[in-house]
């Protein structure tokens, strides 16, 4: 048989397809292997898993889950405890895959941290001195009766000299969730903030000693470990946090009175600026006045009964009170020289009272030499120009009086003052202060007498005064 026959027998071709199949076999499990494995490593899910103190508690969709609701709950137990207790809860979180399907809720995952601490709390009725957490009771009722017996004690130690008594501090009964070690009985808490109350609960510690001073051991101190707000002072054996240990729940407490008073309002002075008159000029545009009050006040005593505050509580008012008021030269100041023309020697509130010319004077003819402008004592007279003062002096008619010459043969006269601000030879500007009115001489009232004179002849001054 020839090589090529031997090549072509029926059983060399069976061996090949045999080896073929084999392969193909081979490859087909290998593909099928591969898809199983694929598909098993596509099946699990990547998942968050929270451990609590290194042991897994569940799966939650991601980690700001942990983060938000663990902060949470660590707000609302400081909140809870005036930041007093620490939870011995360590959590941590990793990365798994697996074919678990179910997350945490938001409330799941709460439950279960809480479910670390929740031993420790209660729902109670916490009592809170100053802002700061006392101690803690079941019964809100009697903690509040316990309150109203202690000012009842305080009361009726002030032995009847007092009318009331009052808490100093701010005092807040409030339910909520609270440490069971702060949970104390009712005795006890009395004990802790009553300052009268008899207790074996004062202690003296040695650095009370060195200060001189005696602490009041808080009836919350046996709190439980984590009660961990600041470093435990391991040199005092009463098992307590140095935070507790030097906190004073002692209540504070005031006696108190009320009297009831009048009193004097007193009036001030406003000086307001005036820039119608200059400066060195004032005038009186509304005298002062006192008024009175009835006031109502509460006086407070300390335990040994000395005054320790008075607090007005109510005021009414039986006179207003009227502010004197002055109104003060603020123009600048001008020279001291005639102007040719004149301003009213004065203010003329009531008018001018008598006129020039003749008058019938008490039942005879007068004849009336200048104008009288009444006002009140004291009124400031001014130069109805500027010019040289040529006389000051008294007379018996015209009492106190100041004459000025102006220029053109023009002069003035200014009679019945009460005092005189300028002597003989003084220059003096348009509207100086130059006296006061008053009613010096033959006066019937208070009032200004001015005339007007040319060449020293009177005439009659409404002619040269503005309207």
């Amino acid at each position: 048989m020839s090589q090529k026959q031997a090549d072509n027998s029926p059983i060399r071709r069976v061996r090949g397809i045999l080896k073929n199949a084999a392969g193909i076999v081979s490859f087909t499990a290998l593909c099928v292997a591969a898809v199983c494995y694929i598909t098993a490593i596509c099946s699990y899910d990547v998942a968050v898993r929270v451990n609590v103190n290194g042991a897994p508690v569940g799966l939650v969709e991601s980690q700001d889950d942990i983060a938000g609701i663990k902060t949470e709950l660590l707000s609302a137990i400081a909140e809870a405890t005036d930041g007093q207790y620490i939870p011995a809860m360590d959590v941590s979180y990793d990365f798994i895959h697996t074919h678990d399907t179910h997350r945490l809720s938001g409330d799941e995952y709460a439950e279960i941290l809480w479910s670390y601490v929740a031993d420790d709390f209660c729902r109670a009725y916490m009592l809170y001195i100053d802002g700061r957490q006392a101690a803690a009771n079941t019964d809100g009722e009697g903690l509040e009766a316990l309150i109203e017996g202690i000012e009842a004690q305080m009361f009726k130690s002030g032995n009847s000299n007092f009318e009331e008594v009052r808490i100093a501090n701010e005092v807040l009964v409030k339910e909520q969730l609270c440490l069971k070690s702060m949970v104390k009985s009712l005795d006890e808490i009395n004990e802790l903030i009553n300052p009268l109350a008899e207790s074996d609960a004062v202690q003296i510690n040695e650095e009370s000693e060195q200060s001189g001073s005696i602490v009041r051991i808080s009836a919350i101190s046996a709190a439980a470990p984590a009660l961990a707000s600041e470093e435990v002072d391991l040199d005092v054996d009463y098992g307590l946090t140095r935070g507790a240990m030097f906190r004073d729940f002692v209540l504070d407490y005031n006696f108190v009175n009320t009297v009831t008073v009048n009193e004097t309002i007193y009036f001030e002075t406003q000086y307001i600026d005036d820039y119608d008159n200059f400066i060195g000029n004032e005038k009186i545009a509304c005298h002062g006045k006192n008024g009175e009050k009835t006031v109502t006040y509460e006086i407070f005593y300390d335990a040994a009964g000395n005054i320790v505050e008075r607090r007005s509580v109510n005021e009414s008012i039986i006179t207003p009170v009227v502010d004197k008021i002055v109104m003060v030269g603020a123009a600048e100041i001008p020279d001291a020289v005639p102007t040719g023309t004149f301003i009213w020697p004065c203010e003329a509130p009531k008018g001018v009272s008598s006129y020039y010319g003749w008058r019938d004077l008490y039942g005879r003819p007068d004849f009336h030499l200048g104008i009288d402008i009444p006002d009140e004592r004291g009124s400031a007279v001014w130069a109805a120009d500027g010019g040289t003062v040529t006389w000051t002096g008294t007379t018996s008619s015209y009492g106190k009086s100041v004459r000025i010459a102006h220029s053109n043969g023009y002069s003035t006269l200014y009679a019945h003052l009460d005092d005189i601000l300028v002597e003989e030879g003084d220059t003096v500007y348009k509207k100086q202060n130059i006296g006061t009115m008053g009613k010096t001489g033959v006066a019937y009232g208070v009032h200004l007498h001015f005339e007007v004179r040319i060449n020293d002849i009177t005439v009659d001054p409404m002619k040269y005064l503005p309207k």
